[in-house]
């Protein structure tokens, strides 16, 4: 009946991806003296509440980019989760972004962040035997990270605490992926609560991606991702 009051800026999440395809999330502040952090917008996104928590920081500009051009020269570009990781693969090569990722990839001046789908996105290869986001369909990721995944039957959905390996800081979230993903010799990102090795991390660290929904949540983390 509309008798309760509108209350903006909440910092509570969306919830559901609405507002994000609809631009809620397009930030217009300039970069000059922030933070400029690009996430991409797959077609299939999901779990895109991860990036949410950089929308409340007053130093970070958070911009959505669809397309090859409007990437530029980002400080950090985090590649979010996927319903279809196959057909999101696709769409990234179809509109370019693949080339624009493996540019910044070659610098050392960006930071290269993959959640879930994104994190399989970064790999060597996709395997998808059982059909379960394509007809059977096997494609070459972007090869940033040596890691290759297949889309299983079983899905993994699990709560996990973990601690950041570089950096040393507590974070935890949840699992929710078909995706099993083999690793060649090569840094964790992350260490579980049981001493077990999670996700890949590029020598220098500015290429890295993990399961781990919720990253961000944790302020202590977050603060420090912003802060290098």
């Amino acid at each position: 009946f509309g008798v309760v009051p509108y209350l903006k800026d909440l910092g509570l999440p969306e919830e559901d991806s609405v507002g994000f395809k609809s631009g809620l999330f397009d930030d217009a502040r300039s970069a000059e003296n922030g933070v400029d952090i690009a996430v991409l917008d797959l077609p299939h996104i999901s779990n895109f509440t991860d990036v949410e928590p950089l929308r409340i920081e007053p130093d970070v500009r958070l911009r959505i980019v669809r397309r090859a051009h409007d990437l530029g020269h980002p400080d950090a570009v985090i590649l979010p989760g996927s319903k279809n990781v196959i057909g999101d693969l696709t769409f990234l090569r179809a509109v370019g972004l693949d080339r624009s990722l493996n540019k910044l990839a070659a610098t050392d001046r960006c930071e290269i962040v993959g959640i879930c789908g994104g994190y399989q996105i970064l790999g060597r290869s996709i395997n998808d035997p059982h059909g379960i986001e394509s007809p059977g369909a096997e494609l070459v990721g972007l090869g940033l990270l040596p890691i290759d995944t297949v889309l299983e039957q079983n899905k993994t959905l699990t709560r996990t605490e973990a601690r950041h390996r570089i950096s040393g800081m507590k974070v935890e979230g949840y699992e929710i992926h078909h995706g099993q993903s083999r690793t060649d010799d090569i840094p964790p990102a992350l260490i579980g609560s049981n001493g077990q090795a999670m996700g890949a991390c590029r020598g220098d660290g500015l290429l890295w991606g993990s399961y781990l929904h919720g990253l961000f949540d944790a302020d202590g983390f977050r603060r420090w991702f912003i802060d290098r």
